[in-house]
């Protein structure tokens, strides 16, 4: 019955919500987002909001939450990109200090030799969560360890590459 009311609106709700979001380049996408997430809310939930006649406001209102608040996860994934990359668009090169570039290769191999050093458990931690990227959740339920205890590892590795690596002591001419 939902299904049927959004694929009969579709477009209508669309364009509200190319509305809200400037007519946003990923619109389409965000909108399919609070779609899903307005369908999982469950069958009651969703024939309530129906019933209401209340559909289109709830996914405009969602879109509108979701493209604007800063901790949203449409927000941090995709629209804080776009807004660096206006600022860079708009960066003024003669006004700025040129500064020195980092040696990012050797800041990452001198880490790495450093992870390569650390005891059994922290080197696995960290090697897997940096360089493999595999979550701290798929490492719990890897190695049947607490996630908690996962992340207090890996935040300790974090601290003390902080402590010990400079981006300063990298920066060339």
């Amino acid at each position: 019955m939902v299904n049927n009311y959004i694929q009969k609106n579709y477009k209508e709700i669309l364009n509200k919500v190319k509305g809200v979001t400037k007519n946003h380049h990923l619109t389409e996408d965000l909108l399919q987002d609070c779609i899903l997430a307005f369908l999982e809310k469950g069958s009651d939930y969703t024939s309530q909001v129906l019933q209401d006649d209340k559909v289109q406001h709830y996914l405009v209102r969602m879109v509108h939450i979701q493209f604007n608040s800063k901790s949203s996860p449409f927000y941090t994934k995709y629209r804080k990109l776009s807004l660096k990359s206006r600022d860079i668009d708009n960066y003024d090169i003669e006004e700025q200090p040129i500064e020195k570039k980092v040696d990012t290769e050797k800041l990452v191999k001198d880490v790495k030799i450093y992870v390569g050093n650390l005891p059994l458990y922290e080197r696995t931690i960290s090697q897997r969560f940096y360089f493999d990227n595999v979550s701290q959740r798929n490492m719990s339920k890897e190695y049947g360890i607490n996630r908690i205890h996962i992340a207090r590892g890996i935040n300790n590795v974090t601290k003390n590459i902080k402590l010990n690596f400079n981006k300063d002591d990298y920066k060339t001419e």
